[in-house]
């Protein structure tokens, strides 16, 4: 994870730069290598909270027959995604050879000289990608294309765009244009993971159909305390297990001066994600005084995951004012989308289109401008500014058009031969084709309404906003 252009007078090894004064206060090579063990050893057990944490959080908002899905296929994509990444992917995107920074080849992560500090980055990467695509489809796709999705996302996809911005190779990393050298500007992950997982879980969304009811809200006496506290509880460790994975790497720090990065880090997160739980708070309680309902305490903690993504793309480059207002302003765009979400048919329980698609999209363009970090300082003329903001416009839209063009040929095939959807999800757009070509519209709102009397209501829903839980064909 880099920034636009390397200091010269810092680009030499980390060992290089440990000064010893005094024979009897040495800092030894094994002592740097503990130091960096930790870090490792830290991301992988964030990274992996964070996959607990989507469990609980998919578990609690995805409506689905048997819930054992969403935990079986969870635990089965991990081990997939670890596999595949370690003997497929790590090779491309960490590899000491390159072919014009476009792929990496020649080392594999068996042999002695692996990097292995930069192979938990591209497991933790992967790991997240897969989590945030599958809380789209998971509890609609039938295992095979889930797999499909898998190994592909972290055998090719995530590797060669780990390759392109992350890497020492890659090609989005050294670039002159207009005359100024330049490079992608993506420490947090959004150009290369969550921007592209969230926009092949639209894909598939798109593909799927549309929504054919929606729960708004959800009877507090149906569910059990327990089940409203570990969705909490899961968000709590989505976000823990995010800023776990923003810990700097050897390579960040040994091409940067000599920092407390990991402190200005963790303060930028800990602001961004408590300036977008207020500002949705502040939002939801313009909006409605009634703030004690299991969605809406969701979308607060939601919003502080927005703030945060919003945030992450320039992290290590932004003031702790310059985190809040960012973050601000990205948990504002997460509520105003949400609206737009819920209105069209889209099935986004999670909110994962609000929060990794349209917040790391904009934040991947703020930190030309708002970066006050090593050479990118507020001294620096709009000029330079700008043409950093056009090549990172330029990255984006690179990186985009190489994940829709291919996974939307992917979910074309399964679609044609059939084997898209899951058995459940086939048989309720059935009965939805055939209650949509029988019943004429006022007919069928009727019946809606007329819900709301009914005694046979299943007790999972909101009896009083059963009515606006239903979207006309």
């Amino acid at each position: 994870m880099q920034y636009f252009e390397h200091l010269e007078n810092y680009d030499k090894k980390s060992l290089d730069l440990l000064i010893v004064n005094s024979t009897t206060d040495q800092i030894t090579e094994k002592a740097f290598w503990y130091g960096i063990s930790i870090t490792s050893a830290s991301r992988i057990i964030c990274v992996m909270l964070l996959r607990i944490g989507f469990i609980l959080v998919q578990v609690g908002s995805i409506p689905v027959e048997n819930v054992y899905i969403i935990i079986f296929r969870n635990i089965v994509e991990i081990a997939m995604t670890i596999l595949t990444y370690g003997f497929a992917g790590f090779y491309l995107s960490y590899g000491k050879a390159t072919l014009y920074g476009f792929i990496n080849y020649g080392e594999f992560i068996g042999s002695e000289i692996a990097d292995l500090n930069s192979a938990t980055i591209g497991f933790s990467a992967c790991l997240i990608s897969t989590a945030i695509s599958c809380s789209l489809l998971i509890a609609r796709l039938r295992q095979l294309p889930i797999l499909t999705i898998t190994v592909l996302s972290s055998g090719l996809f995530i590797p060669l765009l780990i390759c392109w911005c992350w890497s020492k190779h890659g090609w989005m990393t050294q670039f002159t244009l207009l005359g100024k050298r330049v490079s992608v500007k993506d420490y947090g992950g959004n150009i290369v993971v969550y921007l592209p997982s969230a926009t092949i879980g639209l894909i598939g969304t798109i593909f799927l159909g549309r929504r054919i009811v929606k729960i708004k809200d959800i009877d507090p006496f149906s569910l059990g305390k327990e089940y409203v506290s570990g969705t909490v509880t899961g968000y709590f460790f989505i976000i823990i297990g995010h800023m776990g994975f923003l810990l700097p790497s050897e390579y960040y720090e040994s091409h940067r001066e000599i920092k407390d990065h990991v402190s200005k880090i963790s303060v930028n997160s800990l602001l961004s994600v408590a300036a977008g739980i207020l500002i949705t708070t502040l939002l939801q309680t313009l909006k409605s005084k009634d703030m004690y309902k299991y969605w809406r305490v969701i979308k607060c903690l939601q919003g502080g995951l927005a703030g945060f993504i919003t945030v992450s793309a320039g992290i290590d480059i932004y003031n702790p004012v310059s985190s809040f207002g960012i973050a601000a302003f990205g948990s504002s765009l997460f509520f105003l989308s949400t609206y737009l979400v819920h209105y069209s048919p889209l099935e986004d329980c999670c909110n994962i289109i609000s929060i990794y698609l349209v917040c790391s999209f904009f934040g991947c363009l703020i930190p030309p401008l708002f970066g006050n970090g090593e050479n990118l300082g507020f001294s620096v003329p709009n000029k330079l500014r700008f043409t950093h903001l056009l090549w990172q416009c330029v990255c984006l839209l690179t990186i985009i058009s190489f994940i829709v063009l291919p996974y939307f040929l992917i979910f074309f095939m399964f679609f044609i031969f059939g084997c898209l959807k899951n058995d459940f999800e086939e048989v309720n757009h059935e009965r939805a084709k055939i209650l949509y070509g029988k019943l004429p519209w006022k007919r069928y709102f009727d019946r809606i309404f007329m819900a709301n009397k009914s005694s046979d209501i299943s007790p999972n829903v909101n009896r009083d906003e059963i009515g606006h839980t239903y979207n006309a064909p």
